[in-house]
């Protein structure tokens, strides 16, 4: 009976360590993650509904395996979503084919609209200040159904001010 008691507080302490261990990661509300393009496409409107003043400007998939979503203001700020993606085979029962799967997204722009779609996709409250102390690169996050992604968090070295945000698979 002694042996199966320290058995259990072994496997108890054990499952414990593990739950601190996954905690640590970020989480994110929604990702376009290993979805289809059509999906990525909503999930564009949804960031840009949360920048107010952008509206879309253009959708440019001219580049193979990329789809790039681009917003502008009246300051004529841009705010960039970009997909990659790979095809992926698949059987259904009735056929047989490819379609293509995001396996990276970027969302580049200005520091201000940046804070808002980092506390719309993180559910945080930081202000520009503080997410600009938020910099990585390649820190994991979980995302939809305890997946994780690499997360980088970077100024971007083409246009000062800008920030970009990369999620990849």
């Amino acid at each position: 009976m002694r042996f199966i008691l320290m058995c259990l507080l072994g496997c108890l302490s054990f499952n414990a360590i593990a739950q601190t261990e996954d905690d640590d990661a970020l989480t994110v509300r929604a990702l376009a993650l290993d979805t289809n393009v059509a999906i990525a496409k909503r999930f564009s409107e949804a960031i840009g509904n949360s920048a107010p003043g952008y509206s879309l400007a253009f959708i440019d998939n001219e580049t193979r395996f990329k789809v790039r979503y681009v917003y502008k203001n009246e300051k004529n700020e841009s705010l960039r979503i970009d997909y990659y993606f790979r095809m992926e085979e698949y059987e259904d029962t009735m056929q047989k084919g490819k379609h293509p799967i995001v396996t990276m997204q970027r969302i580049s722009g200005e520091l201000g609209v940046i804070t808002k779609i980092y506390n719309f996709l993180f559910a945080s409250t930081l202000t520009p200040e503080r997410v600009m102390a938020s910099s990585t690169q390649g820190s994991p996050v979980r995302y939809s159904n305890g997946k994780t992604c690499d997360f980088s968090f970077l100024p971007d070295d083409y246009e000062p001010g800008y920030w970009v945000m990369t999620f990849t698979r």
